[in-house]
């Protein structure tokens, strides 16, 4: 399986990326590398990565704006007929 892994600093000045391969041997999971990169931002967009991490973090702590949140309910456990 090829997986690929995206991430930005706390500078939000570039993208980093990283590939690999992964593959199970026996009980193992054996990953490859497969490349690097790194792409810089322009200044006027460095602030897109923060603000979509903030607006992420947002939506799933109290749902999406505008929207209806509903906390998730943990289904009560059938009792067994006697």
């Amino acid at each position: 399986m090829r997986v690929i892994g995206l991430m930005s600093g706390t500078s939000h000045d570039a993208i980093d990326a990283a590939a690999a391969d992964l593959n199970l041997v026996g009980d193992s999971l054996v990953p490859k590398a497969r490349g690097l990169m790194n792409m810089a931002h322009a200044e006027a967009s460095r602030h897109a990565p923060a603000a979509a991490a903030v607006r992420a973090d947002r939506e799933l702590c109290d749902g999406p704006p505008g929207g209806h949140h509903t906390p998730a309910k943990t289904p009560k456990p059938k009792r067994k007929a006697s």
